[in-house]
């Protein structure tokens, strides 16, 4: 893109007369950058804008400037680094006749779970990052955004998901598997919880409509009450087998309900959140706080069937481990 293309988009101020006259990409780390990039000085930091010119960098776009490092670099002020980021990603959104779809955050799990193929690309709720994915892909590009806002300041006609279907559910013994009709198809023992099958089911009428191939049997949630299933010593177990079922939820939006359907299965359940939401959980009963991963573990290691942790489960993943480690006299 030429500079004063960029300059002009994002509403900037270009501080010198460089010698550049356009950049080939853009980049948000100062140790990827190449030679003819546009640098994004998210941290307005010094030391980064150095190491992005000794990498290549043609372009220097921060939010401040304290000098002018290379004379034929352009180096371009902007009020708000994220603003200008949302006018660059509008810009070759509507470029390259992309178009956007909202979904919230389970749905957009699901979509991406059981097509497993390239016909959407998820675009994060990170205007850096939507940036570089957008820059990178190519003509006619769908995309699928979970930050409503986002997708609306970058595609006013962003659509959403809003088909219905005809759901018929039908009880199970456990919380992770269901069964049910979705417009007179039988599914059974699909892997995932009941409150979620609504969503399931919107998703795979949109597919249907499209002619978009899915298959659901294999279906796997990793970010939303997502289960690790282990033994009495916090061994992992296979899917469905175990003692006890450790489940994790990022959102504390969910938690609530999530509570609420686990009731229906178990009354020996505890959920356990970090000592940051406490006063957000102050009303309910059996929460257990903890502040860091050997609390966690000791709360874990409590008779209980079901522990709900407010978490991703990567981040405490290591409280769970297999035969060739071993945590000593704890277990």
């Amino acid at each position: 893109m030429r500079i004063e293309d960029t300059v002009r988009l994002t509403d900037g101020v270009l501080q010198n007369f460089p010698s550049v006259t356009q950049t080939e990409s853009i980049k948000i780390d100062p140790l990827t950058v190449e030679r003819g990039d546009l640098f994004l000085d998210i941290d307005s930091s010094n030391k980064n804008q150095k190491i992005a010119l000794e990498h290549g960098a043609y372009a220097i776009m921060s939010e401040k400037i304290p000098e002018i490092l290379d004379s034929e670099v352009a180096w371009i002020e902007v009020n708000s680094l994220k603003l200008a980021c949302v006018k660059l990603s509008r810009y070759e959104f509507n470029k390259k006749n992309s178009s956007m779809l909202f979904l919230d955050d389970i749905s957009q799990e699901i979509l991406y779970n059981i097509t497993r193929n390239k016909e959407f690309t998820e675009l994060s709720s990170n205007i850096f990052d939507a940036l570089i994915t957008i820059k990178k892909s190519g003509e006619n590009t769908k995309y699928t955004c979970s930050d409503e806002r986002l997708a609306l300041s970058i595609d006013s006609d962003c659509k959403r998901v809003k088909t219905k279907c005809d759901i018929e559910k039908f009880e199970t013994k456990s919380p992770f598997y269901s069964s049910f009709i979705c417009n007179e198809n039988f599914y059974k023992n699909i892997k995932i919880p009941a409150i979620f099958i609504e969503k399931l089911c919107t998703i795979i009428n949109f597919l249907a409509e499209f002619d978009i191939y899915f298959n659901i049997h294999n279906l796997t949630l990793h970010k939303h009450f997502s289960p690790t299933f282990i033994d009495y010593n916090l061994n992992k177990k296979e899917f469905g087998q175990g003692e006890k079922v450790v489940i994790f939820e990022k959102n504390m939006d969910f938690l609530d309900f999530e509570i609420r359907y686990l009731s229906n299965f178990s009354k020996e359940f505890i959920t356990c959140v970090p000592q940051k939401y406490r006063n957000y959980f102050s009303k309910y009963k059996n929460i257990f706080l903890f502040s860091n991963l050997d609390e966690l573990r000791d709360l874990i290691s409590k008779n209980f069937r079901y522990i709900l942790v407010l978490s991703t489960k990567e981040e405490y993943d290591a409280i769970f481990e297999t035969k060739k480690r071993s945590y000593g006299r704890l277990f």
